[in-house]
């Protein structure tokens, strides 16, 4: 009898999930169809109540403001719609309306028979990544869902959340940054001697974008003078000698990866395949305008590359043991981790991401003879896996442990670095070298995405098998 009884259970709900899904292909699905495979797809929400207009202009505006925080935070696009529906579900406000757009988030509250309220809020127009905000906004998110929080508790959580200093002071913070620019040095086959001056490099970087963001300057030009200054740091120690000329190639490859917009790849394959196009266009967007300012900075100082020696021309780097891969892997990931903003009790995820990823890299490479766009997305999709899986119990987002760790393990620099060098030195191949590159950095979002869905959705069916549902 027990038996059957599981075996009605699971039909029903499997014909429930089915028809979700067909109403969500059918673009035709209510808001709470939006929460199917998130952490709130089984809460249970009050009935729904009427709105006047000024309270649910006050709704709407807590909502905008969730919203805004999160994508500041560096939420995923889908995460930011789920938190929309699953605050306002769980306040019992129904036929909403919510548009993501490229720059703008838009709520509409529209009940049959009364004139809608309508309101939007703009969005940064940048990638940004706070980790421990990120977490803090999550946990009031499913806070507000589990326990209906009233609104004006819930506002003033949001208002101290808000307000809230940084987690680290920013010289912490930036130290975090160093330690990940000196670790990178040496997994990109860097000396003792060039892992400790590429902390100095980032350092000098890192200071010279604030003042110039400080300015107003657009981000265009200080991406382009950011990259600039690299190549002629790099330059200007390895022509009086101070670095070899390996050296200097690994330094600046450290130094590159730091630079990478790794969050609007992975944001943007993850719009792409959730169907939120606006947004994954205006990314696209950003990402070619950081390619065209690297580009530029590259451009104006290519007139140093010819006259280097052989061994800065050189576009082979040399494989590290597996050991010292690992290691610097994970404490690469601690240093971002803090780098990010991420908590104390973020970092031992993080790391443990990170050298899962380098390692299942590794073998694909090493053993298996994967090409390298595979390896990547392979490795990103297991560290992706273990991110959804463990999030609950390390009491953070996945793409909070996922991030920080992708920067370390399967972010390919130093690949990056040899195509550039090929084709400004007008080597064979370079173009494909550049192409199997670009094929590399997107296939981590593709593998962000699969992993973190596949995930999360594993935890979420395991905790259903351990506690199941009570029979009607």
């Amino acid at each position: 009898m027990s038996r059957e009884r599981v075996v009605v259970r699971w039909r029903a709900r499997a014909h429930a999930r089915q028809a979700r899904l067909d109403r969500l292909r059918q673009d035709d699905a209510t808001l709470l169809d939006r929460l199917h495979a998130t952490p709130y797809e089984n809460v249970v929400f009050p009935p729904v109540r009427e709105y006047d207009e000024d309270a649910a202009a006050e709704v709407l505006r807590f909502s905008l403001r969730l919203g805004r925080e999160l994508f500041d935070a560096g939420a995923s696009t889908r995460d930011i719609q789920t938190a929309v529906v699953a605050v306002t579900a769980a306040w019992g406000m129904q036929n909403l309306e919510i548009v993501i757009s490229g720059c703008a988030l838009h709520l509409q509250y529209a009940p049959p028979g009364r004139p809608p309220v309508v309101m939007q809020a703009v969005l940064a127009s940048e990638d940004s990544r706070d980790l421990s905000r990120l977490t803090a906004l999550q946990g009031l998110t499913a806070r507000i869902a589990a326990t209906r929080l009233p609104h004006t508790d819930a506002a003033g959580a949001l208002d101290r959340i808000v307000s809230a200093p940084a987690r680290w002071p920013w010289w912490f913070t930036v130290g975090g940054g160093a330690v990940l620019a000196s670790m990178l040095c040496v997994l990109a086959s860097g000396t003792v001697r060039a892992a400790l001056l590429a902390p100095l490099l980032f350092l000098v970087t890192n200071r010279v974008a604030w003042a110039l963001t400080r300015t107003g300057l657009a981000s265009f030009f200080v991406t382009a003078v950011q990259v600039a200054l690299l190549m002629a740091g790099t330059m200007a120690l390895i022509h009086p000698g101070v670095l070899s000329g390996r050296e200097g190639a690994s330094l600046l490859a450290a130094n590159v990866i730091l630079l990478l917009p790794i969050l609007t790849v992975v944001s943007l394959t993850e719009d792409a395949i959730d169907g939120f196009r606006p947004m994954a266009a205006a990314r696209t967007v950003s990402l070619a305008a950081f390619l065209t300012a690297a580009a530029c900075g590259v451009l104006t100082v290519a007139f140093l590359v010819p006259g280097l020696d052989a061994g800065a021309r050189t576009t082979t780097l040399t494989a590290l043991p597996v050991w010292l891969t690992l290691v610097t892997s994970g404490i690469g990931a601690l240093g971002n981790a803090v780098f990010m903003g991420g908590g104390p009790r973020l970092v031992p995820w993080a790391v443990a991401a990170a050298v899962t990823g380098a390692g299942v890299k590794l073998l694909g490479t090493t053993q298996l003879d994967w090409t390298a766009p595979l390896a990547t997305g392979v490795a990103t999709a297991v560290m992706g896996l273990a991110a959804g899986a463990l999030a609950p119990r390390a009491g953070a987002p996945a793409r909070a442990i996922l991030i920080p760790g992708i920067a370390g393990a399967v972010l390919p620099g130093p690949d990056l670095y040899r195509s550039l060098l090929q084709i400004l030195l007008h080597t064979p191949g370079a173009g494909t070298y550049l192409t199997l590159t670009l094929a590399s950095t997107a296939a981590i979002g593709v593998g962000a995405v699969l992993g973190t869905l596949l995930g999360a959705g594993g935890e979420r069916q395991w905790r259903r098998r351990l506690r199941p549902a009570p029979a009607h």
